[in-house]
């Protein structure tokens, strides 16, 4: 199957998810452990052995990665994570929701990662779920538990560390990339090809109407110990280089190190097996922060914070927060400083009236440091006075250079491919049946995302830009929608799908003549679109003309057999 082919024509058979079960193929993934867990277990305990010889690996990950830029797949695994809610029987927690929305919207818009053509943007959501728990599946899908949020303490700076995670887990692709470390037998292959190859996983098919052995296949949520650590490090950079504090990662690190202490009072947690020890986790986090703060400042003996190896002080617990995770959340503000203002005069240290020394601004990444120099008479001038010797040094030591120099590769890194994706013009028409996708299931955000995608990959793709205008006039905004479908058709007349697009809004405007009319046109042309049809219906079933609509079905169902999406009562007469 070809990367960013959406179709896969014919509907599920019986027999291959019949085939898959009796060959135990597939197993239900693990329940939720209190680690910043993305995934659990082996790639090999999901798909098993089976009798036959090993498939090219590579193989293994092309399915993945396809399936995985696939809308309806996503969409797949948020209903599922939604079924699937240990607690689904009460309400989602509102404050949790807000929280996760204002961080994951933070971190896509400001944080320093690259998304791959082939990945979908993130799509995320809340759950009733009182385990300590986030996950993150190939398609980007990102489930949360508001039990890990409440576990947390709402603390912004942590539940960023954990989202920033399991962002690293799907941009990086790591299920795909671990796949393709793992041997699959022939028969698994057989299997998941069968599941996939009679599937209509495109524009045509809701998510619902997948295949069992298909939903067993998407649903493996897997990594190894490697991509663990690969995602807590660059899920670190991802938070702190949205703004966030860096010491959310150790804090968060910390808090959860509680739970594995303390795992025989805790119902809901499971022995992080086959992640990395939590606190060596929270040691690496710790050295990252160091460095990150140019090697100024550091948390010993639990609790204590120091500046430059002297005892600035000794963080005490505050709200939900205990006083090792204040402590690196202190430190944190102080990394942030030194990492993100080059120079002294940047920190602008200033005497409130109150009598105490205020810096920077009112980022809240700063809110534990400031609080915390509060508490002692003289301490906000001592740690000026730090802060300045600091700087001093640095500049004679060279330390900025020498403790960012990893960071400032790895942004290389990031710069170079994003201009090599960028270069991939031929990848800008999957993201245009993406958004065409996003907007059959509603999701008119993403697919605004998929469109400009398309756009900045092909400046003179007409789908990208017909699809915009689908988006413009599914909030009313129907002038500028006509001007801009008007300039896709302007670009390639034979081009169906575009006439497809302007119909659409005339239908919104109601003036289904010209929708009706944009319809044959769009069958007319060369490269025709049989979603027509199916428009075509929908004018003639809201206008009450059945017979009319019947004849549009009919032709839509012989061009698509496969489609689900017409009408319930008119099912039974389509043959």
């Amino acid at each position: 199957m070809s990367q960013g082919k959406k179709r896969i024509r014919k509907a599920c058979k019986k027999r291959v998810a019949a085939a898959v079960a009796a060959a135990c193929l597939f197993a239900s993934a693990p329940v939720g452990m209190p680690t910043a867990q993305a995934f659990w277990g082996g790639l090999g305990n999901v798909l098993g052995t089976v009798i036959g010889g090993a498939v090219q690996a590579q193989n293994t990950r092309d399915y993945y990665l396809t399936m995985g830029n696939n809308p309806n797949i996503q969409n797949a695994n948020y209903l599922l994570a939604l079924q699937n809610a240990a607690n689904r029987d009460r309400p989602v927690d509102p404050e949790a929701v807000k929280l996760t929305n204002e961080i994951m919207n933070t971190m896509i818009e400001n944080g320093d990662y690259v998304l791959r053509n082939n990945s979908l943007p993130f799509r995320w959501e809340v759950v009733a779920d009182d385990t300590f728990n986030a996950s993150c599946y190939f398609s980007n899908f990102i489930c949360v538990h508001d039990g890990f949020i409440q576990k947390c303490g709402y603390n912004r700076d942590e539940v960023a560390a954990v989202l920033g995670h399991e962002m690293t887990h799907g941009y990086d692709q790591h299920i795909a990339n671990l796949a393709s470390r793992k041997i699959l037998t022939s028969a698994t292959l057989s299997a998941v090809t069968g599941a996939l190859a009679t599937t209509n996983a495109g524009v045509y098919v809701s998510a619902t109407n997948l295949p069992d052995a298909l939903i067993n296949f998407i649903t493996v949520k897997n990594t190894d110990v490697k991509n663990e650590k690969d995602a807590d490090k660059y899920g670190f950079y991802v938070m702190s280089s949205a703004g966030f504090n860096p010491g959310g990662a150790a804090a968060a690190m910390a808090r959860m190190s509680y739970y594995t202490a303390h795992r025989d009072q805790v119902s809901d947690f499971f022995n992080p097996s086959d992640h990395p020890d939590t606190r060596k986790r929270l040691k690496d986090m710790a050295e990252l922060l160091h460095k990150y703060g140019i090697g100024h400042t550091q948390v010993l003996n639990v609790n204590d914070v120091y500046f430059d190896k002297e005892l600035l002080l000794t963080a005490e617990p505050e709200g939900p927060q205990d006083a090792e995770e204040m402590a690196y959340l202190i430190s944190g503000g102080i990394a942030k400083g030194f990492h993100d203002h080059r120079f002294v005069t940047d920190w602008n240290f200033h005497t409130l009236q109150d009598g105490t020394i205020d810096f920077l601004d009112n980022n809240p990444a700063y809110a534990p440091l400031k609080n915390a120099l509060r508490t002692e008479k003289g301490l906000g001038e001592r740690f000026q006075a730090l802060v300045e010797r600091a700087y001093a040094n640095d500049v004679k030591s060279g330390a900025r250079e020498k403790f960012l120099k990893d960071e400032l590769a790895r942004k290389q890194h990031n710069r170079e491919l994003r201009q090599k994706l960028a270069a991939r013009k031929e990848d800008s028409d999957d993201k245009s049946v993406n958004g065409n996708i996003y907007m059959k299931l509603g999701l008119t955000e993403l697919a605004e995302k998929e469109y400009k995608r398309s756009a900045k990959l092909d400046k003179d793709n007409p789908s990208a830009k017909s699809g915009m205008a689908m988006v413009m006039s599914s909030r009313g905004n129907n002038t500028e929608a006509l001007k801009l479908v008007n300039e896709a058709i302007a670009m390639n007349p034979n081009l169906g799908a575009s006439y497809v697009a302007r119909a659409e809004i005339y239908k919104n405007m109601g003036d289904t003549d010209s929708a009706l009319n944009d319809c044959n046109m769009a069958l007319s042309v060369s490269d025709s679109s049989t979603y027509a049809y199916k428009l075509a219906g929908d004018i003639f079933h809201a206008q009450g003309a059945a017979d009319s609509a019947l004849m549009e079905y009919r032709a839509y169902h012989k061009a698509v057999p496969e489609a689900n999406d017409i009408p319930e009562e008119y099912k039974s007469q389509l043959n």
